[in-house]
């Protein structure tokens, strides 16, 4: 917010809306208050308003989205620092993003996939293989998150059962009937507000005294809704009153009670007294106190809770008391406006004739019966919606209930199976090294630590910024394309990178080279079959790129630019976001 100065000028909060798996789901996150939660719409942007949110932590959204992506989540065992204890670490959607989104630090060094991050980089392997599938879990693990699944389905469908009984009873079964319905008040709404501004058009050439007339009267009409207001929190306050009173008298009296108890039970003495033994006959003095100081002290302590109660009921009583004063003195105020105005409207009353404000009260009458049935029929629209949501996320469940016993019959991964993938993986990365004009000698994805590799080095091991970067996006675009081959299905299919440019030559250079040159790289026709690489591949999957400067033959591929100040953001009014052909 410090660096987009915009967004924090004109903006609480942002939208982003997904596709997954051909369902469309929107992601509202709050920019200045409650960061931590993100509200999650399913259904597009035009039908947000027939939606309610689903509001989740940061954490349940990624699972959320994993199980969009039918990816199930993976648990590993951690040691804590320092410690022989054994912790549980969620390998998540976010670390699984690291395949997905590469920002400009990140492309063309040695910190790709936040391998400077001893905190991150140790969770890639297990990310690599969440996205092939290629995790043994353990027995245990997989049978929890399936006695999981199969409560959530269990507890989803008692939900549904609940709604469509909710439905059932306010006879708002038939969904079809409410969306007309629905459109039917609306139409209403607007027929009024149009008979409304004619009527208020038609009465434009009226006295200054009838519209003097019509101002004295919404301003007893405001007067009236503030002093109703005011009333309205008097009487809940009053309310909460006697109940806080009620709880200090049960206090009171259960202070009592323990002091009594304190006082009988302080000091029983039995003090002179002549005792008889009962086996000898004998007769002795005693001087015994007897004292149960373990039950004092804990009486004690119960008093000092009490008191402290009683403390905060009254204090709390004593705020309810101020705030009722303050309101007596506003609704004091308000009674002598009021006076006023109703003294004021009697003598224009009697000389001023405003045939039409009864008109217009019985059109707002009327209008504001329709928005509460369109109110009460937008919310079992609202309702049939959640319905249908949870009956996808039932659908879902049952494939993860079938996934995970599938999984725990065949427990152990195929090595063959794995060696099929990276012949794919390899296939793919050294077809796009070739590409970019490298010899694929030696160059490979490490079956073992899933890493690339060029001449024999890891992506880690080389300092070259163009050869990295180029070694990055044969990488991920091989993962992508894996997808066609039935792989990588724990991949999102999508691609983000910022500044490709970054270290590649944009300018082509002279066509009569030397001779000597042909053998060298050409980082701006380089920088070309990046993109025709990336065009390519966006028939089946997105390519989001950040670039200051891409080549003008790409402009028609512009989804929209980012302009300084307030033209910065995105105006939906002027289609900004209209793809041109």
């Amino acid at each position: 917010m410090n660096v987009q100065k915009q967004l924090n000028e004109h903006c609480d909060q942002v939208l982003l809306e997904m596709d997954i798996n051909n369902e469309k789901i929107i992601f509202k996150r709050n920019l200045k208050r409650k960061l931590k939660k993100i509200s999650i719409y399913f259904c597009s942007l035009e039908k947000i308003y027939d939606y309610t949110p689903k509001v989740v932590d940061i954490q349940d959204a990624m699972l959320i989205i994993m199980k969009k992506l039918k990816i199930n989540e993976y648990k590993k065992l951690k040691s804590k620092t320092h410690s022989n204890e054994q912790t549980l670490e969620i390998i998540s959607f976010r670390d699984i993003f690291r395949y997905v989104y590469i920002n400009q630090h990140m492309l063309g060094t040695d910190d790709f996939l936040n391998n400077k991050s001893t905190f991150k980089k140790y969770k890639n392997p297990y990310a690599f293989e969440l996205i092939f599938n290629l995790i043994e879990q353990d027995k245990d693990q997989l049978n929890h998150q399936l006695v999981n699944a199969k409560n959530n389905l269990e507890k989803i469908s008692k939900e549904i059962f609940g709604l469509k009984s909710y439905l059932e009873d306010k006879e708002a079964e038939d969904f079809l009937l409410l969306v007309a319905e629905e459109k039917n008040l609306k139409d209403k709404i607007n027929k009024q507000l149009e008979e409304k501004k004619l009527i208020i058009e038609n009465s434009n050439n009226i006295s200054t005294e009838n519209q003097m007339y019509i101002n004295l009267k919404n301003r007893l009409i405001n007067v009236a809704n503030r002093k109703s207001y005011f009333e309205k929190r008097k009487a809940e306050i009053n309310i909460s009153i006697s109940s806080k009173k009620l709880l200090l008298n049960d206090y009171i009296d259960e202070k009592k009670d323990i002091e009594a108890t304190l006082e009988v039970n302080y000091k029983l003495t039995v003090d002179n007294q002549i005792i008889e033994c009962p086996l000898c006959a004998s007769k002795v003095h005693s001087h015994i106190k007897n004292s149960d100081k373990q039950s004092q002290d804990v009486l004690k302590n119960i008093q000092k809770d009490i008191d402290s109660k009683i403390k905060l009921v009254k204090s709390l009583i004593e705020k309810d008391l101020s705030e009722i004063k303050n309101i007596d003195s506003k609704i004091t105020i308000l009674n002598d406006e009021q006076a006023v105005y109703n003294k004021a409207i009697n003598k224009f009353s009697v000389k001023t004739s405003v045939p039409y404000l009864a008109q217009i009260d019985s059109i707002n009458s009327i209008i504001n019966s329709y928005v509460k049935k369109t109110e009460s029929v937008s919310e079992c629209i609202r309702l049939h919606n959640k319905i249908d949501e949870k009956d996808k996320f039932i659908k879902e469940l049952e494939d993860e209930i079938v996934s995970l016993e599938k999984r725990i019959k065949a427990l152990k991964i195929n090595e063959d199976n794995k060696s099929k993938i990276f012949d794919v993986l390899n296939k793919k990365y050294k077809e796009y090294m070739k590409r970019f004009k490298y010899d694929v000698n030696n160059t490979y994805i490490d079956i073992n630590n899933y890493t690339p590799y060029h001449d024999g080095a890891s992506i880690f091991e080389h300092e070259s910024g163009g050869l990295l970067e180029c070694m990055q996006i044969a990488f991920l675009c091989a993962i992508v394309t894996s997808k066609d081959y039935g792989y990588a299905q724990g991949h999102p299919g999508f691609i983000l990178m910022d500044t490709i440019s970054k270290y590649i030559g944009t300018v082509i250079s002279d066509e009569n080279s030397d001779e000597d040159s042909k053998g060298k790289i050409d980082d701006p026709e380089i920088y070309e079959e990046i993109y025709k690489i990336f065009i390519e591949l966006s028939g089946k999957y997105q390519f989001i790129i950040v670039e200051n400067t891409p080549p003008v033959k790409y402009n028609k591929y512009a989804k929209y630019t980012f302009l300084a100040g307030q033209e910065g953001l995105i105006n939906l009014d002027l289609n900004e976001l209209k793809f041109e052909e």
